[in-house]
């Protein structure tokens, strides 16, 4: 049985200490300060009772001012800014007004604010950019940031809104819930919208939650949990023939805003007509948009002649219906409406955004937010209180919490090989527990959310680094590394890998700083398939003197295919002197005889095969060797 060792105190010792590096006018690099607790520029503890407040026709009580401030400080118990530096508040509505510099569509358009449910919540900014101050402490170089918000009544931001019907009195919006859509998300946004296992997580399985993609409300991607009294939203559909009354009766509002000739007017209003006919027989039906078609204008009824598509169309080129993913269009029910202006909350929106899904401070929120945030508790606060009274708020897990590093005894091959005198470095994972992140190596999320794991693939002895869309690099790797070398792994490519997949790249570099290389030498290499070879392409960029040739050359990786269960060839690289050659198992691929200075010291190791996503697209990386010659 293999030893077992707990270290819970000397992860240091396993762990690249980076220092940070700054950027003039740009902040510290994100990947050198990703490990630090950076923290919050203050810990709000509001000890003097709310006041109410007034904004606007609105009136906020010092209840839900109240809540506000409870939901900041339940977020600062809740999470701890680790590569990035946080701030709160709390807010209510804007109040919309006419504006001297907007447009009469983009002042009509804003005043459809007024519609707008009863609102007041509280703000987590986390600043990534960043400085240090006179007094040496983290401050933020600009006003780039991530954002998470605890919001009453929140609708504007995770809605989007159909303007044409929309007035200053009631807003139409369609919710791009995907995950309560029978399409569901498309192949780009599935692996992000289940971002640490967010359609399932545990902790908030019981309340609506989706994700919504980057552009589709705005700029960012966002994540949604909805809490509402029985998991039942307060919103109403919208029928066919309540968009076609509403379009009518806004028919000379729009004109008036955003006008068109008064002969394209005139067709505008014969199409009304042909549709409302058309649609006669579904005067009952949902109203369903796609996103795309929210948008709608006088030009749409203008162009919604018999040979062309109109705004409920869903249908591709062929005639084919039904193709498109379409949203009903929905309103809040009038008594939630009036009800928002209570101290009750109708429905609670915690979201969250996700601007850099690759930077390990927005992944660590995300994780945070999931597995400390304490969403029955909130729940419960507010909608069924009698299960929390008497209560304080207590996150699930501490926001300082980091898991233990279990060490397993090395594999008696581990032993064995570092034990001769030329073994300059030696990897087979035998000291990882399967199912966690290799020791001795900085993983980095992949747009899945996932990072290279340790797993033993059926049919392959040992333990192996499992890369699906995934970057690795070695931390413990003794630097630099010796003048003349043999390298070499053993790679293993899924079955069925897809063809023209990434390729998984290997590079030895010499860095000037983490992340920095001066210098490089790439090896990247994608199998065939149905039992072809596959790709292998070496890349060189050395700032060396002429008669040293820099580029990429492509050759055929013999033998590397995707039509077995384990596509496993044996990589070997050489360098002696000048020489370099690269070896397919015992196959000469490339040959070099002045390649590279002979006292040129690679000091950084790494393997990348960022963007695959795919099941099949994955490789397996073992047994990596370096030797001193």
């Amino acid at each position: 049985m293999k030893k077992i060792i707990l270290l819970a105190l000397v992860i240091a010792s396993f762990t690249a200490q980076t220092q940070p590096i700054y950027v003039d006018r740009i902040g510290f690099k994100l990947e050198s300060i990703a490990d630090i607790d950076i923290g919050w520029m203050k810990i709000y503890k509001h000890t003097t009772p709310p006041k109410g407040k007034q904004l606007g026709n609105r009136t906020y009580s010092a209840t839900q001012i109240g809540y506000s401030q409870q939901f900041v400080e339940w977020m600062q118990q809740s999470y701890l800014p680790k590569g990035c530096l946080g701030d709160a508040g709390y807010y209510q509505n804007a109040i919309p007004k006419f504006s001297g510099t907007n447009s009469r569509l983009g002042n009509a358009i804003n005043m459809h604010g007024n519609a707008l449910p009863h609102l007041y919540g509280a703000f987590s900014k986390m600043y990534m950019f960043l400085k240090k101050d006179d007094q040496g402490k983290f401050a933020p170089q600009n006003n780039l940031a991530e954002y998470w918000r605890i919001e009453a009544n929140q609708l504007q931001y995770i809605s989007d809104p159909v303007s044409f019907i929309s007035s200053a009195e009631e807003y139409y919006f369609v919710l791009p819930d995907f995950n309560g859509n029978i399409k569901g998300y498309d192949a780009d946004d599935k692996a992000a919208s289940n971002l640490m296992d967010f359609n399932t997580h545990k902790n908030i399985k019981a309340y609506k939650h989706f994700y919504v993609p980057p552009k589709t409300i705005d700029d960012y991607a966002h994540y949604v949990v909805i809490l509402t009294k029985d998991n039942e939203l307060p919103f109403e559909n919208v029928t066919i023939g309540d968009f076609f009354t509403e379009a009518e009766m806004q028919f000379p509002v729009w004109q008036k805003i955003d006008p068109v000739p008064a002969e394209k007017f005139a067709v505008a209003q014969k199409n009304l007509a042909r549709l409302k006919e058309k649609y006669k027989a579904k005067w009952n039906d949902i109203a369903e948009l796609q996103l795309s078609k929210t948008q709608i204008n006088l030009y749409d009824f203008v162009n919604a002649t018999e040979d062309h598509d109109d705004i409920f169309a869903n249908k591709n080129i062929y005639g084919k219906e039904g193709v498109h993913t379409t949203f009903p269009i929905l309103k809040v029910k009038k008594i939630a409406l009036a009800l928002c202006k209570t101290d009750q909350p109708q429905w609670l929106v915690i979201r969250w955004t996700m601007g850099m899904p690759n930077e390990s401070f927005n992944n660590h929120l995300h994780e945070s937010i999931l597995h400390n945030f304490n969403f029955d508790y909130v729940y419960n606060f507010f909608f069924k209180p009698e299960k929390v009274k008497g209560q304080q708020y207590k996150p699930l897990r501490s926001p300082s919490f980091k898991e233990a590093v279990v060490v397993r005894e090395a594999s008696k091959t581990s032993k064995k090989i570092t034990a001769e005198k030329n073994i300059f470095f030696f990897e087979d994972f035998s000291t990882t527990t399967p199912g966690k992140k290799p020791i001795g190596w900085q993983t980095k999320l992949a747009n899945a959310g996932t990072t290279a794991v340790i797993t033993q693939p059926d049919g392959l002895d040992g333990n192996w680094v499992e890369l699906r869309g995934h970057y690795i690099n070695a931390t413990l790797l003794k630097k630099p590394l010796p003048q003349n070398f043999t390298f070499s792994y053993d790679l293993v490519a899924s079955q069925n890998f897809t063809w023209g997949a990434k390729g998984l790249t290997m590079q030895l570099s010499k860095e000037t700083s983490p992340g920095n290389a001066e210098s490089y030498l790439k090896l990247k290499l994608r199998p065939g398939f149905d039992g072809r070879d596959g790709e292998a392409e070496l890349e060189r960029k050395f700032p060396f003197p002429p008669g040293y040739s820099n580029g990429t050359k492509w050759y055929v990786a013999n033998g590397f295919s995707n039509n077995k269960k384990n596509n496993r060839i044996t990589v070997t690289i050489k360098k002696m002197d000048e020489m370099l050659q690269v070896f397919i198992d015992k196959n000469k691929i490339a040959e070099y005889e002045k390649a590279i200075p002979a006292a040129h010291l690679f000091n950084a190791l790494s393997f990348d095969c960022s963007g695959n996503s795919a099941e099949n697209d994955k490789f397996y990386i073992n047994n990596i060797k370096i030797t001193k010659e």
